[in-house]
């Protein structure tokens, strides 16, 4: 169940993008992000005086092109990067680490093993099995051996996928930060994403008397509202991004 549009008031939005605002797909370059989602943003952009901003695992340039031509307040790699709304890059104040070996030992691990894929990020590695949901617990393995013995990065366990990342900065850090700058300061936060690295994001917005919404079905979650699928939530942003139009007419 979703809330009611008119009771949200002024908002900043928070968005994760795989599986909220694109469908998943069985490789990461596979998805797509519908041209009627792109519009959607844009106008959910103008309800919200441009206080939007994409909370993602993907590299901060994944994001740009998968939303072309938009360009907006970006977090990516759960939390590591960060664009803020004019432009400027933020990086987790953490000792780079070298993720080589890292990929290098999954990459070993895996072999030929066919639908299991490593995909580099910057300070960040994701081990997917999408196309091959019975090896979770042999990619468990491997995810878990790739880092015994290292302080210096995190295991991060999501939908089909087990990631790999230096530690630092999380989804709710850069969510936080955002609400301090302009123009997300003296908003409502609004939080909707559809994985387990999305609840920090959901805690954060909930102690900030926002609205978090869980994507999808869970058996436990923090998120205090649940879309059914992105078609429910990409219904409610539009009838959001409507409200706030007709409010500023008025």
């Amino acid at each position: 169940m979703l809330p009611e549009v008119a009771e949200i008031g002024p908002f900043a939005m928070f968005l994760d993008l795989d599986g909220t605002l694109a469908e998943l797909a069985e490789r990461p370059e596979a998805v797509v992000v519908a041209p009627e989602t792109i519009e959607l943003l844009d106008s959910l952009r103008g309800s919200c005086g441009h206080a939007l901003a994409i909370i993602s695992g993907r590299d901060i340039a994944v994001v740009d092109r998968l939303l072309h031509p938009l360009v907006l307040p970006v977090a990516g790699v759960h939390g590591l990067q960060r664009r803020d709304a004019a432009g400027a890059m933020h990086s987790a104040a953490v000792e780079p680490v070298d993720m080589t070996p890292i990929v290098a030992a999954l990459r070993a691990a895996v072999g030929a093993e066919p639908g299991l894929l490593v995909e580099p990020k910057t300070g960040a590695v994701a081990l997917h099995y999408r196309q091959r949901p019975e090896c979770q617990n042999l990619c468990r393995d491997i995810a878990e051996h790739a880092v015994r013995g290292r302080s210096d990065v995190e295991l991060l366990p999501g939908k089909m996928v087990f990631e790999i990342r230096t530690e630092g900065a999380d989804k709710g850090d850069v969510i936080e930060a955002y609400l301090k700058e302009a123009p997300f300061s003296g908003r409502r936060p609004v939080f909707a994403g559809d994985d387990a690295t999305d609840e920090v994001g959901f805690a954060l917005v909930n102690a900030r008397g926002g609205v978090s919404i869980k994507v999808g079905a869970c058996a436990t979650t923090l998120a205090r509202y649940r879309a059914a699928n992105l078609r429910e939530l990409h219904g409610w942003l539009g009838e959001l991004a409507r409200a706030g139009r007709e409010e500023r007419i008025g």
